[in-house]
Order: structure tokens, then C-alpha cells, then sequence
């Protein structure tokens, strides 16, 4: 009868995990260039075991239901995540005025540098540093062409839609967007950035424009995310049910078996 207890059991576990992904989506509803996660499920045999790392989610996890309750992998199915994709869907552009503040209209993401190497971002919330260097709100700085876009310290500061980075009438430098074909070697790695962990032939050119003095918003759907919320904390409950109702027959078995 314990084969019984690992569909729901997992299941539940499982719907922790959904819950603590709709929560991140949902606390960066406002967080410029956020890309949501969506996730899928499917019921697995468990044999061969297999391991649960899934590749880099917004918070450490993993299960291994052999660990949890060891059976053989022929006696019972479970559930597991079938995939954690992230949607790379463009999210809303609005206007700020600031002239730092770059969206990318399209694909592609800006190269900035920090202490641990080149990293990705969608976030164009830049500034200009004492130094004169365009750099994002953490301090990475942002890439051209030629490397490190430097000598903006005047104000007459104006980026065209392909990239080219002016001051007054003196080119500075390219701004470097980069795209890829495969969005799935791509690893989020927190404050808005991201790295790229396949080989340099999956790069592709990046279609869209950029546009100065804007920003692009998260692409949460709060309402879908909210349903999505309700309906896995009403299946949280119900495998909860199905799991104590298990441990009550089993209870009663073995009450009945001393009896005899």
C-alpha cells in the first residue's frame, strides 16, 4: 500500500516548489526586464532513479523520492517536474526620459562587465559614473564595441537606435547587444543578469532596435500568476487530505492486525 502514498506525496512536494516559483514571479512584477519562469509537471516510473537537480531555479532544490521513502523503482509512480523554462517574451516598454535609461525593442541582451567576467542583461536602468563610464545601477560596466563605453561626463548625451553612442557631435563608441539561438544555455543568475554557458556558434545577430530614454518592464502576468497561485495551493491541500488519509488506513491496518 505505500505505492499508494508517493503520487500525492510528491505531488505535494512538488507543489511547494510551484508555489515558491509564482511567489518570485510575482515579487518581480515591477522589476525592469524581468523574465518569468513557467514550469510543467509530468508522472514518472521511477526506475531507473534518476537525480532531481534542476538546472539553476530562483532558490536551491532538489528531490530524490528514493531518499524520502526508499522503495524500488518498479512499485510506484511519482511526480516530477517536467521542465522550468523561462518566457524571454518582450515585456512593456515605457517612457522615462532619463537619457541613460536604454530598452531593448526585439531580442538580445547588453554585455556588461563585473568582478567575476562578462555577464548579460535586459535591465537598461544605466548611469554614468564619476569617471565618465556607462555603467548599470550594481556597477557592472556596460560593454561597446571597443570595451568599456567611457568620456560622457557631458550632458548632451544621445544613443541611437542601432547602438551608436554620441556626445554632442563626437561618436563614442557602440553599444554591444548580443543574441542567441539557443535561449535555454542561457543561466539566471540574480540581480537581473545572466550568463551565456554555450559555445560561441550560438550566438546570433540580435534584431530590434534600442531606445533612449525608456525602459523595459517584467513580463509577469500578475493575474495569470495569481491563478496559477490559488490553484496550486487548493492542490496543495487536496494532496495533503489524500496523504493523511492514507496514514489513517494504515494506522487503522496496523491497530487491527495487533487485534488479531
Amino acid at each position: 500500500m505505500l505505492k499508494n502514498v508517493y503520487a500525492p506525496l510528491s505531488g505535494g512536494i512538488l507543489q511547494e516548489r510551484v508555489m515558491e516559483i509564482i511567489s518570485n514571479n510575482l515579487a518581480n512584477t515591477n522589476t525592469t526586464a524581468f523574465k518569468e519562469d513557467e514550469i510543467s509537471f509530468q508522472e514518472q516510473e521511477a526506475n531507473p532513479w534518476p537525480s532531481y537537480a534542476f538546472p539553476h531555479p530562483p532558490a536551491p532544490f532538489k528531490l530524490n523520492m528514493q531518499e524520502l521513502w526508499p522503495l524500488k523503482g518498479n512499485e510506484m509512480n511519482y511526480v516530477t517536474l517536467s521542465e522550468i523554462k523561462t518566457a524571454h517574451s518582450q515585456g512593456p516598454v515605457r517612457k522615462t526620459s532619463n537619457s541613460t535609461d536604454i530598452a531593448i525593442q526585439g531580442d538580445g541582451f547588453f554585455e556588461v562587465m563585473t568582478p567575476f567576467g562578462e555577464r548579460l542583461t535586459r535591465d537598461g536602468g544605466f548611469s554614468i559614473s564619476n569617471d565618465g563610464i556607462l555603467i548599470t545601477k550594481n556597477g557592472a560596466v556596460v560593454q561597446g564595441e571597443n570595451g568599456a563605453i567611457t568620456g560622457l561626463g557631458g550632458k548632451d548625451l544621445s544613443i541611437l537606435p542601432t547602438g551608436e553612442v554620441y556626445v554632442g557631435k563626437k561618436f563614442v563608441d557602440k553599444i554591444k547587444v548580443v543574441s542567441f539561438q539557443d535561449m535555454t544555455l542561457l543561466e539566471r543568475l540574480g540581480e537581473n543578469l545572466w550568463i551565456h554557458n554555450g559555445a560561441p556558434d550560438n550566438l546570433k545577430p540580435p534584431i530590434g532596435d534600442l531606445a533612449q530614454g525608456y525602459l523595459e518592464g517584467s513580463n509577469v502576468n500578475p493575474m495569470r500568476n495569481l491563478t496559477n497561485m490559488i490553484i496550486a495551493h487548493r492542490s496543495y491541500e487536496a494532496l495533503q487530505k489524500t496523504v493523511k488519509a492514507h496514514d489513517e488506513t494504515m494506522q487503522n491496518a496496523n491497530k487491527i492486525s495487533e487485534v488479531q
